[in-house]
Formats: C-alpha cells, structure tokens, sequence
C-alpha cells in the first residue's frame, strides 16, 4: 500500500476548514484503499511538544520531504512570525504559515512534490474580527500568485462557506487519488469504480425543473433556511396544483447553490401525477411516519434505522443527521393521519443545529416553523410558464401564435393563477392537435377537465364533514369573500359549529383566512370544485341559494331604502357590493323570466325587493349602470307577476339614470312604461311621480311651458299629500327650469323656497342639491363671489351624502369660478379634472361640457 502524507497549513481563523480536511480524506478512504493507497493527514497538532523554536520542532517531527500533497487555507489572518528567514530572500517570515508554505514550495521545486494545493476563503469578515495588518499580508501574500508580477505563480482555489470548501476539497482530493492510483496501477481507472467508492453525498432531490416569479414567497423559505432563523424550517400548504413542490424543490437546490447544507434528502408522499391525457397513479415513496423517516435513513445509506422502531428509530435518524448539515424535504404530508403529523411536528423540532426542513401539505400544522400558504401565480410567471412550454414544442408555440399574445392572459385568468391548471392546459394543447386555444377556454370555462378537478381535490374530498360541505356550499356563493356573520346566517350553522369547521377548512387549504380583514374566501378552483361536486343536487343548490339571497335582501333594507340619513350606511353597502350584485344575480337566474312566464316566483318578488332596498344607494353612489341592470330586471319581474305598481317603480328608476345622461329617447320610453303600469295599478303618489319625470324630460327638450304646467300640477299634489322632501324637490326643478329660461329672479324664489323647507325639515341631500343649483345660479349671473360662496357650502353636503353627480357638479362649477377670477391652474385645472373622471364614469349629461373645460383650462395654463 501506497502512502500518502497530506499536510494542512492554516491560521485560527479556518480552523473549521482545517477539519473538514481530515473529515473529506475519511470520507475518501474507501476509494484510497481499493486503489492502494493509505491517506494520511498531518499538521501541527499531531507533534510531541519539544524545546527550540516551534516552527522548526514540527519540521523536525513531520518532515517537509515526506509530504506528498500540501494543502495551505487562508482567509483573513496571516498567522504568528516564527522568529525565522526566508534562506533566499534573508527576509523574517511574517507566519509559520508562510514559512510552511515557501519551505513546500522551495521542496516542490527542487523534487517536484509535495502537490501544493492552496484555498482562499472570500467571505466577508467580520468588523469585529478584522485586523487590517493581518488582511494585508494575505492579500500581499496572494499576489505573489499571480501569473506574470508573482513571484511564484500559481493557481489557487476560492470558498465562501466551509461546506463549499468541503465539496471543493472532495473534488481536488479525489481527482488527486484517481491520478495516483492509475501511476500504481499503470492503466486508467474505470468510472463505474469511481462511482463505487467515491463519497456518498446524500442527495435524492428530483431534477430541477424551470421556475418562474414566487419571489415573495422565495424570500420567505429562504430566510427560513438560514441559520439565524430559530425554527426548523418551513411549511408551506395550499390547494393542490398551486406549486408547494415546484418551490420546496427550487429552495433546496439555491441553498444547494450557496453551499448551505451538505446533504439534502427528498420524500414524498405524492400518489398519482397529472398528465395531459390522464391522472397517472405513483407508488409514493412514503404514507406514513414510519415510511417518511426509513426513506430518510435510506438517503443517509444508513438501512439499519429502519430495523428499528418508534422512538429507536427517530433517535438513531436524528443522531445520523447530527454529522450533516442536512436539509430535508417532505412533501405531500397530508397522506399522515393527525396522530402521525403531531410525531412527525415533534421530530422536526428536535432536528440537530444545521438541519432545516421544508414540509408541503394542502393541510395546515407545524408548529415550530414559519407557515405561508401559497396563493395564486402571478401573471408575469404564469406568461413567463407559457414562453418557457412555448420554446418546448413547435405545434404549441403555433397555436399560442395564432391567438396572439394578448390573448394568452385569458388562459391566466381561466386557470385562476394556477400554475398546475395552466401547465396542464398547455399540455392538452400540445397533445391534442384539433385542441385550439379558443377550444381550452372553454374547456376550462365550462369545467369540463375532470382530471383537473378531481387531481387537485381528490384528499380534501375524502376528508371532508357534513358541516365542512354545508359551509363550503355557502361560502362558494360570496364573491369575494364573507364575513363571519354572513356566512354563519347562509349556512344555518352555530356559531361554534362554524368556528370548528373553520378550522379544519383552513388547515385543508380550502378556506382563506383573511386575518386582517376578518373575513373568509374561496380560492376561484375551489369554487369551483364545490360548485360542481357539492352543490351538484339541486334542491340543496338552491336552498343555499336562497338563504344567501335572503340574507343580502335584508341587508340592503337596513343599510339602504330610501330614508333620508341611509346614506350613513352606505359605505358597508359599497363594502359588500359585489356580494349584493351576486345575490341580485341568482335571484334573476333562478326567476328564470321567459317570454312573460316566471319561473320562479318568489325569487321575482325578491329581485324586486332588493332592487327597492339598493336604489338610492347605487343613485348616490354611482351605480348608474348596475341600477339600470337591476331595476330593468326587476321590472320585468313585477310586469311579469302583473304587479303594476312595483313595475312603474322599477321603470322609472331605469328612466331616471336615462334623463340625467341625456338619453332621451331611453328615459321617454321607460317613462312611458312607467306611466302604462300605474295607469293599471299606481296610486296618487305614483302617478305625481310619473308626471314630474314627464316634466324634466320636457324641460330637456326645452319645451319650457309644458314642464312648468306638469311641475305645478305636481307641486299641487305634493302640498295637498303634506310630503315635504318632494316638494322641495319639484321646487328645485322649477327653480332649474326657470334658471334655464334666464327668468333668474324667479328662479332665485323658488330655490330660496325649496332651501328654507329643506333647511326646516334637515334634508341635508335636499340642501346641498339646492345649495349646488344657486351656485349655478350665480354663475349665470357672473356673480363669482357668491356662486363660489353657495358652491362651497354645498361641496361639503354633497361629499357627506356621498351624491357623486352632485359633487361633480360642485366641483365644474367651482372650476368655473376659478377661471373666472383668474387661476386657471393651481384652482380651477384640479377641480375640473376630478369633476370630468366622475362624470365619465357616470357618463352623466355634462360630460361632454366638463371635458371641453378641462382642455380650455389646458391651454390657459400652456399659454402661462
């Protein structure tokens, strides 16, 4: 047998480097030994202490010519002087480092050996630890390496972590042998005995696959994995297909990248795949507890934990992973029963200094590490997923072509930022050529991949309660989310039942918390699982349905209506809008109105119902277009049912947006629907309603004589009823016709009138809308002052109320009046820019006006 002296020169500072020699040439005896060679290390620590200089005592015991490879670690510090001279520069060795070096070197030169194999550790230093004099021999003593100024040229190797040198030191040592053992042997040696006897890293991971975006979330799991955090790694959990895997897999090998462990060991769970054509089944590596931990012993290439059971075995493994700074991967843990996942928490608490884990499960735990719940892809990933499968396959790339790159981002949209649904959808694409990208849409929109569905929710579905699919059955019907209250009342479960079943919804990544916000959401593939599968009969379907209707139809009552403060309430209206605009949406499908037949009664009844609580909410708020929808709808409803009176309602509420957007012929025709239904069923009240809206549209077509008659025969009707907020309106509006006649005196006396009612009886919507018409009352009359006066005392009511269109108006007439005045830009310019967004989203009769003041007001300030 062969020997070969390895002997390691470094200072105090890479003292864990300079074990990791000893621990890599153990790790190599295996290889040496088959090849006939005896690996033996060497260095100071090994000498008999003796008198004289101690330099010089360990060349005297560990003689220079009998080393055979030289292995030299320097980072920050250069070393103690040995009190001795460079024989061929007479110059004072600044370390015994430095003499061992130059004393290897002077003997390679003249013998040819030892092999002198020199490492830089390039880590930062600590402030703390750094000696500037130190830093600056090893930076002068590096120079000297270079190829054409050193004066002993060479290459040398660099580090940043000594897990990193460790690898590099594998590589060296073991090419170093490999070329030893073939001058013994005389002929090459053959790979596939290397590759039995060379060190067994462990490392099972799969292959690593092309990642795209998570960059959030990649923060996460690496800070996590870093040795200051203080847990044992981290949990990630989510629907299936929402990439848990995809970003425990892409973690481990950029920590493998950074040298961060020595050891990674990968299990999973995982039963079945989805490809393009089916759900193909896997044998998975392991089900339970006992199977996670022998696959882990396995990896280590330690079989004898798994002859041993219980706790045995789960000592034995971690005592293995004390020797490695391991980090394992556990995937699909939702396989482990309850009992399993609590031994299996306990385990990875008790992981050694060094080892880390990272655990996916659509099912929440894992107490002791940092949890995240994945949530939807990213659109910039999910094209950057759709390039990537593009480059892969010509036919895909054609197709995706063809639709153009537009369009991709109905698919991102159709998958719900899946990056699973996405991938798959694609790989339809690709293996089935008559599958077009308008052919996956709607196969996606129409739910019509049961692979897909039952792939993501095959676990959570065997799990699941009576309770657990009542709540979810309920929550499927809020768009976006629901309170705690209002899914409890759509439920018709308890309050604790509930609270229980939230838990155990959550922790199956079915239901997300949303903890800042106290409120409860679907992701959009859940929906649509419960959707299809739990509300697949349809007696219960609409049952949860109409508990949902119900429950929003009482709501808009108490927080809408038309009551003179409602507008307090609003805000929670708006809130909740889209589940309001849901619940009007089923209520109108279930009505199932055709051809004047009415399926459902009740839920028509209801339709209109809402639309009678939401009205002047969407009038204030700026639902022009939603009110339109909803009380067209609901006018047919009632028309259907021969229920005259709510039709009329319902007819002039879609009149009334018509009229303040100009369309005339719209708001004539609605009123005319209006006028026919409560000539069948309308009261007094009704008709005088119908009359005053006859009025303003003749007031539009500045047929000004015919609106005074109907205005006065509706202020008659509204004394003789004794209803102050209508006549204080109609006031108003002969106040408007009269302004619009230029009979300003006139107009001024009916405003004052209508103002001094509202003022009496606290109309603050009345007030502001009356404050807003002297305004422009003033403005007419050039009377800046004033109308700026009146403007502003109705700016704020109109805000308080929250009447867009009023604010609006304020807003261009105050513009207005800045202009006049002479500040086209500071003042006016801002407020006729807000006013014009408002009425664009209204698309409000002034629109037009408003957007030829803005550009006027442009000009002016271009010309300043």
């Amino acid at each position: 047998m062969k020997r070969l002296r390895i002997f390691a020169a470094s200072p105090s500072d890479v003292a864990a480097e300079r074990a990791k020699v000893e621990t890599v040439a153990a790790m190599l005896k295996p290889l040496a030994e088959h090849l006939g060679i005896v690996l033996e290390v060497v260095d100071w620590r090994a000498v008999v202490p003796d008198m004289g200089r101690p330099q010089q005592v360990i060349f005297d015991q560990l003689k220079p010519t009998s080393w055979d490879v030289f292995i030299g670690i320097l980072w920050h510090r250069f070393g103690t002087p040995p009190a001795a001279q460079d024989q061929q520069t007479q110059r004072e060795y600044l370390a015994g480092t430095e003499e061992e070096i130059k004393t290897a070197y002077s003997l390679w030169q003249q013998h040819g050996k030892p092999r002198i194999m020199i490492y830089r550790c390039t880590r930062p230093v600590p402030l703390d630890v750094l000696d500037p004099d130190q830093y600056k021999r090893v930076k002068d003593f590096f120079a000297q390496f270079e190829a054409v100024a050193g004066a002993h040229p060479g290459l040398i190797q660099t580090f940043d972590t000594t897990e990193s040198f460790e690898r590099l030191l594998i590589d060296n040592l073991q090419k170093l042998l490999i070329g030893y053992g073939e001058e013994i042997s005389g002929k090459p040696i053959a790979p596939e005995v290397v590759q039995e006897y060379a060190p067994k890293i462990p490392d099972n991971l799969p292959r690593r696959a092309p990642f795209f975006g998570r960059d959030k979330e990649m923060g996460v799991v690496m800070r996590a994995l870093s040795p200051e955090d203080r847990t044992w790694g981290v949990l990630l959990d989510g629907i299936g297909g929402i990439g848990k895997s995809a970003l425990a897999v892409e973690a481990a090998y950029r920590c493998k990248e950074s040298g961060q462990f020595a050891a990674f060991i990968f299990v999973s769970a995982k039963q079945n795949i989805l490809e393009p054509e089916r759900i193909r089944e896997l044998k998975p590596a392991a089900r339970t507890l006992d199977e996670f931990l022998n696959e882990s012993a396995r990896v280590l290439d330690r079989t004898d934990i798994a002859k041993l059971a219980g706790d045995d075995k789960r000592r034995a493994l971690l005592d293995a992973l004390r020797e490695l700074r391991a980090l394992l991967i556990y995937d699909n843990l939702e396989t482990l029963s309850k009992d399993e996942q609590e031994a299996l928490a306990d385990f990875l608490r008790e992981l050694p200094p060094g080892c880390k884990a990272i655990i996916t499960s659509r099912r929440r735990g894992g107490e002791g590490a940092v949890w995240w719940r994945l949530e939807k892809l990213d659109w910039e990933a999910a094209r950057a997923i759709i390039e990537s499968e593009m480059a892969r396959d010509e036919k895909l790339a054609q197709k995706l072509q063809r639709a153009g790159a537009a369009r991709w981002s109905e698919l991102y949209d159709e998958t719900k930022g899946s990056p699973l649904a996405l991938t798959h959808t694609l790989g339809l694409m690709r293996v089935r050529a008559a599958l077009t990208f308008d052919g996956a849409l709607d196969l996606l929109r129409g739910n019509r991949d049961p692979d897909l569905q039952h792939f993501i929710f095959q676990e959570a579905r065997q799990e699941l309660t009576t309770n657990d699919q009542t709540a979810l059955r309920a929550l499927s019907f809020f768009i976006p989310s629901a309170t705690f209250e209002a899914w409890m009342e759509v439920a018709a479960l308890s309050r604790n039942a509930l609270e229980t079943t939230i838990d155990r919804l959550s922790a199956l990544s079915l239901v997300d918390v949303l903890a800042n916000e106290d409120r409860y959401a679907l992701h959009p593939l859940t929906r649509n699982f419960v959707r299809d599968e739990l509300l697949a009969d349809a007696q219960i379907a609409r049952a949860t349905g109409r508990r949902f209707a119900e429950y929003w139809m009482t709501y808009a009552h108490r927080f809408g209506n038309w009551a003179e403060e409602s507008y307090k309430f609003f805000d929670r209206l708006e809130a909740e809008w889209m589940n309001l605009d849901a619940s009007a949406e089923w209520l109108w499908q279930t009505a199932a109105i055709r051809d004047g037949d009415v399926g459902d009664k009740d839920a028509a009844r209801r339709l209109d119902d809402l639309a009678n609580g939401l009205n002047q909410f969407l009038w204030f708020s700026g639902h022009w277009e939603e009110r339109v929808q909803l009380s067209a709808r609901a006018y047919e409803a009632m028309r259907a049912l021969n229920e005259w009176s709510q039709a009329g309602r319902r007819a002039y509420d879609v009149a009334w947006i018509h009229y303040h957007r100009a369309n005339t012929s719209e708001a004539m025709r609605w009123t005319d629907r209006c006028t026919e239904a409560w000539a069948q069923g309308g009261s007094r009240y009704d008709q005088a309603i119908s009359i005053r809206m006859c009025g303003l549209l003749a007031e539009q077509q500045k047929d000004y004589d015919a609106a005074e008659r109907l205005f006065q025969d509706v202020l008659v009707t509204w004394r003789n009823l004794k209803d102050d907020q209508k006549i204080v309106a109609v006031l108003n509006d002969l106040g408007e016709l009269e302004r619009g006649r230029k009979q300003y005196d006139k107009a001024d006396q009916y405003y004052r009138e209508a103002l001094a009612l509202a003022e009496k009886q606290n109309l603050i919507e009345s007030q502001a809308n009356i404050s807003v018409s002297m305004g422009l009352l003033a403005l007419g009359r050039e009377h800046w002052t004033e109308a700026r006066e009146w403007l502003e005392k109705s700016l704020p009511l109109a805000r308080e109320v929250g009447r867009q269109d009023l604010i609006a108006e304020d807003l261009h007439g105050l513009a207005r009046v800045h202009e006049a005045e002479g500040h086209p830009d500071d003042l006016a310019l801002p407020l006729a820019q807000e006013a014009l967004t408002i009425y664009e989203k209204l698309r409000h009769r002034d629109m037009a006006e408003t957007r030829a003041l803005v550009e006027r007001l442009k000009k002016k300030v271009g010309n300043e």
